[in-house]
């Protein structure tokens, strides 16, 4: 695919001068009489200067010699003629190649023989009438001939006029509108549109602007506008092929073992040819007015075999080979189906709403105070400052917690409340739902949802439902394509302009066996790091399970190795899945061998007895069991979750957290 340039912008600008230079009122008179002058030139030099040479050249004996040099140049004019014509209409272009030809040809013969009366009379005859043909082409169809040349050449000099009929005749809101071609090509067309007074840019309604891709050719959903801080020019593209048509692959990961502070890129291209790229968490600096990149939750929105599923895997690929980011995967209605691969990355996967819901409630009442305690002490974390905000180094992994088929936890107040309190302690919540309706997603999690992805849709109220209204004025039309072309997109990221956000972009296409996914983090996944041990620690006991069964189930799976690169930085305290082992380890003992057999100790020995700590962590997984399974069961009434909050506030007076 194609990139315009600066310098091929230059060119076509300096194309387009040159040619309205010639076609101006101003710039193009003396262009224009000088071609209206041009065959009585011709037809003078034949009946005149051509005798004139004759005698000039028999003083000398170089008739003969003259003549050819003549017919030479003859033959050099007519090969740039036909050169320079070759975009004319057959008749016009014979007819300019005849008064070219036919008077060389006559000044050559008389030169090289003399003159001849029978010759200079047809000359005369034929010269006249051809130069007064010509005035009578020229002024009636040669300009409008040199227009659509110019119009190939991306200059489009009819195009302000034809904009002025139209506009006047069919879209009478914008009918003082004044439009100013930069680029006209056969695939894209940009222009810019100077409103008249009382015009605003609202007043281009859907309908308008598919008026507009009708004037221009362009395809449908291909138009866009770009409207800046004032309201009295747009900017225009019109696409007339799409370039995105065609689905392209997946190149996988492109910056592995890098911090995930640092961009997503490679996950697709724009429909103009820039990189689909994505900025999770908060970075410093990033948005084109110099302010901060605020981190927000996101949604994935589109309709059944939109391509989220395909997106989702490569943003949480990315995510999973980062040295200091995580992935928990949550799907409440087919994780073995649609997790299968990806799983393999995740540093926890939930499968039902049960423990989903039991999870989300840790997330809101025990990881985001610890996680918020340490960020907060710069007694505890390494960076050694009051961090309003996660960031690379302060030794807590950056946690994305992708949601798949949202709408099976519908009404679940803790997610909602994650999407309040989650961003700046580094946890980000993806959402992915089929429709952004109010019983499908809750309201208030997806206004707090900064970031949407808005994959294609059945219809313009579905839309409307999660795009800004701006944005449709703009052109944003995902109902196009709806599930058509997997993983077309629109990014409505809160760093991008608005501009960039109303222009499809299209997501690169996985293998469909996941072998790509798979090839990915075998290579690179030793590249992240392990999740940190105060996030881990408010998981419980359901997460040392996952753990414990994960570990065996590695270590019972045949070693693979990778060496891609090192591997990222490790936290103090935590273990490595693949590294925990899965029995006891026999340590070697220094004192003297009193017994060649086993003492297995007296089962009655005080010694054997759990201590009091041991007992205070046995009562603490169970009270921490009951209030799981509590805040699953009252999970909706807010009567019982006051009593179940009266019982946890209990645990805590007895010193239990």
């Amino acid at each position: 695919m194609s990139v315009i340039t600066n310098e091929t912008l230059r060119e076509q600008r300096k194309a387009e001068r040159k040619l309205r230079r010639q076609i101006s009122d101003v710039g193009g008179e003396l262009s224009q009489f000088w071609r209206v002058l041009a065959p009585w030139l011709l037809l003078v030099a034949a009946l005149v200067l051509a005798p004139l040479a004759w005698l000039l050249t028999s003083l000398g004996g170089v008739q003969v010699f003259t003549a050819a040099c003549i017919a030479v140049a003859g033959v050099v004019m007519l090969g740039v003629s036909v050169h320079l014509t070759r975009g004319r209409l057959t008749l016009g272009r014979a007819h300019e190649l005849f008064n070219v030809s036919a008077p060389v040809a006559l000044i050559a013969y008389t030169v090289a023989f003399g003159p001849d009366k029978y010759a200079l009379i047809g000359g005369g005859v034929f010269g006249v009438t051809s130069a007064i043909v010509w005035n009578r082409r020229h002024t009636s169809s040669a300009m409008r001939e040199l227009e659509k040349v110019g119009r190939g050449h991306n200059a489009a000099g009819h195009l302000p006029d034809a904009w002025r009929a139209f506009a006047a005749e069919h879209m009478p809101q914008v009918s003082d509108s004044t439009l100013t071609v930069f680029t006209n090509t056969p695939d894209v067309l940009h222009a810019g549109l100077e409103l008249g007074d009382g015009e605003v840019p609202s007043d281009l309604s859907e309908q308008l602007i598919e008026k507009l891709t009708r004037f221009a050719g362009g395809i449908r959903g291909g138009t866009t506008l770009h409207i800046g801080d004032k309201l009295d020019k747009i900017g225009i593209t019109v696409m007339r092929t799409d370039p995105l048509k065609r689905p392209f692959e997946w190149q996988g990961p492109l910056d592995p073992g890098e911090s995930i502070r640092e961009p997503i890129r490679g996950l697709g291209r724009y429909r103009d040819g820039a990189d689909l790229t994505l900025h999770l968490p908060y970075v410093p600096n990033l948005t084109p007015d110099g302010d901060d990149k605020p981190q927000s939750h996101m949604m994935m929105i589109g309709m059944s075999r939109a391509g989220k599923g395909e997106a989702g895997e490569e943003i949480d690929v990315n995510v999973m080979t980062r040295s200091d980011s995580a992935v928990v995967l949550c799907d409440a209605v087919k994780a073995d189906q649609q997790l299968g691969v990806i799983s393999k990355g995740a540093v926890y996967v939930l499968d039902n709403q049960n423990s989903i819901r039991a999870y989300f409630n840790k997330l809101v009442y025990a990881t985001i105070p610890a996680r918020a305690a340490y960020l907060g002490d710069p007694r505890r974390n390494p960076l050694g400052k009051v961090c309003k905000e996660w960031e690379p180094g302060c030794g807590l992994t950056w946690l994305l917690v992708h949601v798949y088929e949202a709408a099976a936890l519908y009404n679940n107040q803790d997610m909602t409340k994650l999407t309040e309190r989650a961003a700046s302690v580094g946890i980000e919540l993806l959402i992915e739902a089929q429709k952004g309706i109010h019983d499908r997603v809750d309201t208030n999690a997806r206004s707090n949802a900064a970031d949407v992805l808005m994959f294609g849709c059945k219809e313009p109220d579905d839309a409307a439902l999660v795009l800004r209204p701006d944005l449709l004025d703009a052109g944003a039309a995902p109902w196009v394509w709806q599930n058509k072309r997997a993983g077309m997109v629109h990014t409505v990221l809160s760093h991008l302009p608005a501009a960039r956000q109303a222009i499809p972009a299209r997501f690169a296409r996985k293998a469909r066996d996941g072998g790509d996914v798979a090839a990915a983090l075998d290579e690179y996944l030793h590249l992240a790091a392990p999740l940190d041990p105060i996030t881990g620690a408010t998981w419980g006991e359901p997460f040392e399970r996952f753990v414990a069964s994960r570990s065996a189930k590695l270590n019972r799976a045949p070693k693979q190795y990778a060496f891609a690169g090192a591997r990222g930085p490790v936290l103090a305290g935590a273990v490595l899945l693949d590294e925990r082992p899965s029995a006891p380890v026999l340590v070697a003992d220094d004192r003297p061998d009193v017994d060649a057999g086993f003492d297995l100790g007296d089962p009655h020995d005080d010694e054997a007895e759990p201590d009091e700590e041991s007992e205070r962590a046995q009562l603490t997984r169970v009270a921490e069991t009951v209030v799981g399974d509590m805040a699953i069961a009252l999970d909706g009434s807010p009567e019982a979750g006051q009593v179940l909050h009266q019982a946890v506030d209990t645990l805590e007076r007895y010193g239990d957290d």
